[in-house]
């Protein structure tokens, strides 16, 4: 596998790929939670819940 010319290029595809994926991943995470806080602090501003 490692005879192959192109392997560099692919093993380099690969590891933007994940690392790109990963980071979107991340910063989703990092959104929804700070998403959460915000609506948890408008809730209990305004006296209302999701629901309500």
């Amino acid at each position: 596998m490692n005879n192959d010319p192109f392997f560099g290029f692919i093993l380099a595809a690969y590891l933007v790929g994940f690392t790109v994926i990963t980071g979107m991943i991340v910063a989703t995470i990092f959104d929804y939670r700070n998403l959460k806080r915000k609506l948890a602090r408008l809730s209990a501003r305004t006296g209302r819940g999701l629901g309500d």
